[in-house]
């Protein structure tokens, strides 16, 4: 029975790194096809076209240095990451495979499939798998707003749709969304993994350093094709760029100054 078991999940891993591998490998080999001669689009960029489409593409027409919030931002990702254990993607496959009593967490796990022709990238922030299963998508946003927004939702439910035309099961999987204060990219608390947020045991957490909030969703795939295909006319050149209704983003825009859509 065990070498049954540690049969088939070497047959899984291999089908996975395989699908993984080809979505690489036909971004490398095609021509670019893609809006502004890309070849592959990050999941974050997908995501961010739900804050402001006309902000996507501003900030490649014109591109701007990061801002410090954005820094810091990158800084807190990197801290939480550096809890993981490192491994190529053979071992984090492998071990994602695995039969075991409790899930495994891989941090920034590396995804990579293709959707109606073009080949989409991303690292996970955490995943949680057991036996080949995605049990948990954990996304983490530093922001000075405190709500759970559409473009956290888009990112988190493309990473379950990728890690399930990689191969992975997602039937019953669920994702994470936690927004932390933008002062919390250096709390010691959630460098250590000893924020409460962080580590699922609470769901609101504030200290001397700042605040953060998380709540879980039920993964929902025709939806998150749905939200992709649309965002996908853009790239595609089939439409042009859908600026925000919102006057309040248009105020908070790095591409205020040059933009000439203002939503409200």
């Amino acid at each position: 029975m065990f070498q049954d078991q540690s049969a088939d999940s070497s047959v899984l891993a291999s089908r996975i790194l395989d699908r993984y591998r080809q979505a690489y490998r036909t971004s490398r080999e095609a021509d670019p096809s893609l809006r502004y001669g890309r070849r592959t689009l990050a999941v974050s960029t997908v995501a961010q076209q739900f804050y402001c489409e006309k902000a996507v593409a501003l900030s490649i027409e014109q591109p701007l240095a990061p801002s410090r919030s954005m820094r810091n931002g990158a800084a807190g990702h990197e801290a939480v990451a550096a809890l993981g254990v490192t491994m190529t993607q053979e071992e984090a496959v492998a071990a994602a495979v695995l039969t075991r009593e409790q899930p495994l967490c891989v941090y920034e796990f590396r995804i990579g499939w293709q959707h109606e022709g073009v080949t989409l990238l991303g690292f996970v922030d955490e995943a949680w798998f057991r036996a080949g299963h995605v049990e948990l998508v954990a996304e983490r946003k530093f922001s000075s707003n405190p709500g759970i927004h559409a473009p956290y939702h888009v990112q988190a439910g493309l990473y379950c749709l990728g890690l399930g035309a990689m191969g992975f099961s997602t039937d019953n999987t669920s994702y994470r969304i936690s927004v932390f204060s933008r002062e919390c990219y250096d709390c010691g608390r959630l460098i250590s993994g000893a924020c409460p947020v962080h580590s699922g045991d609470s769901t609101v957490f504030s200290c001397e350093t700042g605040a953060c909030t998380s709540q879980i969703f039920s993964f929902n795939r025709e939806m998150v094709s749905g939200n992709l295909n649309w965002a996908l006319r853009f790239w595609k050149g089939e439409r042009e760029a859908e600026p925000t209704s919102s006057a309040a983003k248009c105020r908070a825009c790095r591409y205020g100054r040059i933009c000439t859509s203002r939503g409200g």
